[in-house]
């Protein structure tokens, strides 16, 4: 899922707005017992690849964009919504097209400009997976099982699919 943030706004582009947003997606993941795939904050949107429990999709989305939303206002001394329409998400139901997805969100940066490698940006899953950063937002172990084998083999594949997807002409398109 993702959406985008209106009003000519990047609340992401500041480090205490990212921090607030990841530390919130936290207490739903653990509030609703979301398993976290992906996740990317860019300067103006956000994407996140989950897989839901028995909570529905759009009450946990519906605390996160409220619950932000308010807080960011309050902040800023703004009103309305600070998100340019409803977040937008599609099922995924095939392994091939997970994987696919992991990499168009970890590599949204680099497809961007704003890094020439999804190590050296700070607001994502990557990091977590190739150990350059604490355990984080993702199950890293889930995301481990979609590429078999041992940890080190599964981050070798990961980084294998990052390569060969860096260079795909979807991965600066929109989300299909």
């Amino acid at each position: 899922m993702y959406n985008r943030v209106g009003r000519g706004e990047a609340p992401f582009k500041l480090d205490d707005e990212a921090d607030r947003f990841v530390s919130l997606i936290g207490d739903v993941k653990r509030r609703d017992g979301l398993t976290v795939f992906a996740w990317c904050l860019m300067p103006n949107h956000y994407h996140l690849a989950v897989r839901t429990s028995t909570v529905p999709l759009w009450r946990s989305m519906r605390f996160l964009q409220h619950r932000y939303a308010q807080a960011f206002n309050r902040r800023c001394k703004v009103f309305g919504p600070p998100w340019q329409s409803r977040y937008k998400a599609r099922p995924v139901t095939e392994q091939a097209s997970l994987l696919r997805l992991l990499a168009y969100i970890h590599l949204n940066p680099v497809a961007a400009w704003i890094v020439d490698d999804p190590e050296r940006y700070r607001w994502s899953g990557h990091r977590e997976l190739v150990r350059r950063a604490p355990a984080g937002l993702l199950d890293v172990d889930e995301v481990f099982s979609l590429f078999g084998g041992t940890c080190r083999q599964a981050v070798r594949a990961y980084l294998g699919l990052l390569r060969q997807e860096r260079g795909a002409s979807w991965l600066g398109a929109a989300v299909e």
